[in-house]
């Protein structure tokens, strides 16, 4: 759900994001950040406070009868996976600490007092995509009912808990016990307050990420939920967490929500996209600038957000292409391994013009009928109430297209090639 770009943009990669959902920039792991002695003054939702379980008080662990463990290590089928923003649980051996907020702001400017000893990346997350994700009416009726008639007198595990949104919903559906696993301290203790406020004592919430956890085997979970989509559907790891969570976190046979999910590319053809992705002649007072056109950015794929757009505002956006499906997951046996790192499609162009970009979004499913779903397809959200705020933490990839066969024989300093079609013609999609 990032509004920044991806370090490398193939829809349904596994690299990081600095600012979360949907991101796949590269980042660093954020290290446990020093709280300043009067962060929390009044002790409110502190681990102090409450008595709650953190990573590294080895005595609350065996008290709350989950185990953590020791090791920072993450699982071999781990490395290399999607780190969530204002991670603060996922310390290597460097000392270096994350940055306060109170740390970035430029000199001079007001730190609001609650605000201040909290983690920069994690504020930076939530402003960017969080707010507009808790406001999305339809997904959060998507997970209530996914999870409706299935939790009732399970044991939950709810995994990247974040403010603990689906903790309370699988609590108030009638859950046994749910334990929330967040990797964001901050959001720990939020969420701590949330479940408080409301009456929810059957919710445990750990500060960790999934994979450092340990549970019993009558501890483990008949329930994995889990919301961490992205942008990309597969952005923020959730197929490596989730497989992961299957193995050691659930008992055999558990149920996964969702249970799936596929991938999707579209090509499109817009002149108001190329009017902010390219050099035009007629806007350039008869002065030659094509030099500059050298510099577009053909190879990297983008996010809508990251554009200041929604894709489906463009008002002379055409489809030059069927959706097509790249990969589809199931979250219930998927790993990595079940998606292929390269396919070719063969598409056909649906009528002349230029294309563009191409659109990658998807869909996900609450059960193997696919009773409920959640989409990501401009056209679903553009009318929607819900769908601006979707829009918002979610959108849209967006990889840029030139003529690849004339790429080898340009000139270092001519632009792209247009990427010229013909209605009826069969495209290769790599």
């Amino acid at each position: 759900r990032s509004s920044k770009p991806p370090a490398a943009g193939r829809p349904g990669g596994q690299t990081k994001s600095k600012a979360g959902r949907g991101g796949q920039e590269a980042q660093q792991l954020w290290q446990p950040r020093r709280k300043p002695a009067d962060a929390w003054a009044d002790g409110t939702g502190s681990a102090a406070g409450d008595g709650a379980f953190c990573a590294e008080t080895g005595a609350q662990a065996q008290a709350n009868s989950v185990e953590v463990v020791a090791s920072r290590e993450r699982h071999p089928a781990l490395v290399g996976s999607f780190i969530p923003p204002g991670c603060d649980a996922a310390a290597d051996d460097s000392g270096e600490q994350a940055k306060c907020y109170e740390e970035t702001i430029p000199k001079g400017f007001w730190c609001p007092p609650r605000l201040k000893g909290r983690n920069e990346s994690l504020i930076e997350a939530v402003n960017d995509w969080h707010f507009a994700m808790l406001n999305d009416s339809q997904r959060n009726q998507f997970y209530w009912d996914a999870m409706e008639n299935v939790v009732k007198g399970k044991r939950v595990v709810d995994i990247g808990a974040g403010s603990g949104l689906l903790s309370l919903m699988a609590s108030r559906q009638g859950a046994k016990d749910v334990l929330a696993i967040e990797a964001s301290r901050d959001m720990v203790d939020l969420a701590r307050i949330n479940t408080r406020r409301n009456g929810c004592d059957n919710i445990k919430v750990i500060h960790n990420l999934s994979s450092h956890v340990k549970l019993r085997e009558d501890q483990k979970a008949d329930v994995v939920v889990s919301e961490t989509l992205g942008a990309l559907l597969l952005g923020e790891g959730m197929l490596d967490y989730l497989s992961d969570a299957r193995r050691r976190l659930a008992k055999p046979g558990a149920i996964v929500i969702p249970a799936g999910g596929a991938h999707f590319a579209l090509l499109i053809s817009s002149p108001s996209l190329a009017m902010v992705s390219s050099v035009q002649p007629q806007c350039c007072k008869g002065f030659d600038l094509s030099a500059i056109g050298s510099l577009q950015d053909t190879g990297n794929l983008f996010f809508t957000k990251q554009w200041g757009f929604r894709l489906n505002s463009l008002p002379d956006l055409e489809h030059m292409s069927e959706r097509i499906k790249i990969f589809e997951v199931d979250f219930q046996r998927s790993d990595r391994r079940s998606v292929p790192t390269t396919q070719t499609f063969t598409v056909q162009a649906l009528r002349d013009g230029v294309v563009h970009a191409v659109v990658a979004s998807w869909e996900v499913w609450s059960d193997q009928e696919r009773t409920h779903t959640i989409t990501t397809h401009p056209e679903d959200t553009k009318d929607a109430p819900w769908g601006f705020a979707r829009d918002m933490q979610w959108g849209q990839g967006l990889q840029l297209v030139e003529d690849f066969g004339a790429a080898s024989s340009s000139d270092r300093h001519s632009a792209p090639k247009p990427f010229f079609v013909k209605a009826g013609e069969k495209l290769l999609l790599t």
